[in-house]
């Protein structure tokens, strides 16, 4: 009678599968462990901790990768950068350098370099790192923008003003740099104004910078009083009359006005403010006669002053001079689309030309532009009415 035997028992004394696990019990281990992480998996990794600010997480990443890529530049850029963001700058100004070794061009690395510098304050060795990234790529802005930081921090004004200009004229309409140039032009100031004062608090210069000051407030009163002392002071001041002249023109003081701006017109006919402004007193007082010759130097002398073109063109549509008031009217709506008042004339005019179309689409625009400012005020009202109803913490 065939004897059977049960499988499993032959299976697990077979040799050959004896022999089989032997093997794989001693590959276990291999096949066990995990493959090493690509330098796009540190990096990753990194990345998703620095986003949470778990800079410490990051930095053992980016070790871990060091040890795994050790001749990987990036990572060992990365790495210094961690350490210059947990403020570490020795940390990272070892590491960066160890990436300029290989590589004295690698991108960004000589910024990054003088940025620790600039961290330890070691101002000589910032603007030596940033120099030579500026020599990769003259149009690496964070670098020329953080030299003038340094430079300013080393009271080298003229070397940091080089580096603003630099950088606005590449692009004007940088708000960060306008906004560091308006701080250190006006730390200058402040410190030149400090600077005159210690000399004397009363001199005629001191006055006048105070005169100044109130007129920037329309404190027009009080800058009127200064003038007044600067005048009885020394008569010859530079600028006095107009000044003084400018401030009785807006305090509405018109008498007083015309009297100093006749004393500026004497000295120079062409001064284009003080034409305008005596020009303007004299529209106003129904004298548009006398006015014209006025507003004509002024728009002569100052061809970019748009309310001189606008005055201009507004007396000679009163004189029935319709196609020359035509003229500088849409030269001023060129140089201001958004002013109300020149629309408004222009629909006259055209009005006063037989061109109903023309004269209708200027009218439209007049209007459009008056229901936007009283929307815009109605709104600041508001704000101001929500503000002042808030109480006080």
């Amino acid at each position: 009678m065939l004897r059977i035997i049960p499988w499993r028992k032959t299976f697990l004394y077979s040799p050959a599968v004896l022999l089989v696990l032997v093997l794989l019990s001693g590959l276990g281990g291999t096949f066990a462990q995990a493959p090493p992480a690509s330098v796009d998996d540190y990096f990753s990794q990194a990345r998703e901790l620095e986003k949470i600010e778990n800079y410490a997480g990051a930095e053992q990443v980016y070790l871990e990768a060091a040890k795994s890529y050790p001749d990987n530049l990036e990572v060992l850029k990365r790495l210094g950068i961690i350490y210059q963001t947990e403020l570490k700058f020795p940390e990272s100004i070892n590491t960066f350098q160890q990436v300029l070794q290989a590589d004295p061009k690698y991108p960004e690395v000589n910024f990054y370099l003088g940025l620790s510098y600039f961290g330890l304050d070691q101002y000589d060795k910032a603007i030596a790192a940033f120099d030579k990234q500026l020599e990769v790529d003259p149009h690496y802005r964070r670098a020329r923008y953080f030299e003038a930081q340094v430079f300013r921090s080393l009271n080298r004004n003229a070397d940091a003003m080089r580096q603003y200009e630099i950088l606005l004229a590449e692009d004007p309409k940088d708000e960060k740099t306008l906004y560091q140039l308006i701080k250190f032009l006006k730390a200058i100031t402040l410190g030149a104004i400090d600077q005159l004062g210690n000399l004397d608090p009363n001199s005629i210069y001191m006055r006048v910078l105070k005169a100044e000051g109130h007129v920037q407030v329309q404190e027009y009163g009080e800058a009127i009083t200064e003038y007044l002392q600067v005048l009885a002071q020394d008569p010859n001041f530079p600028g006095i009359h107009f000044a003084l002249g400018e401030a009785y023109y807006k305090k509405v003081d018109y008498p007083n006005a015309e009297k100093e701006l006749r004393i500026v017109l004497q000295d120079d006919p062409n001064h284009p403010k003080a034409n305008f402004y005596l020009a303007d007193i004299l529209v106003k007082g129904g004298r548009l006669n006398e006015a014209v010759p006025l507003l004509e130097l002024s728009v002569a002398a100052e061809p970019n002053f748009m309310m001189g073109y606008f005055l201009l063109g507004k007396c000679y549509a009163a004189q029935g001079r319709n196609q020359d008031a035509l003229k500088l009217l849409d030269k001023a709506s060129q140089m201001d689309p958004d002013d109300k008042n020149v629309h408004y004339q222009l629909a006259q005019v055209y009005a006063r030309l037989n061109q109903p179309d023309k004269s209708k689409e200027q009218l439209q625009i007049f209007q459009k532009l008056y229901a936007e400012e009283r929307e815009k005020k109605a709104q600041r009202l508001s704000e101001k009415q929500k503000e002042m109803a808030t109480p006080s913490q």
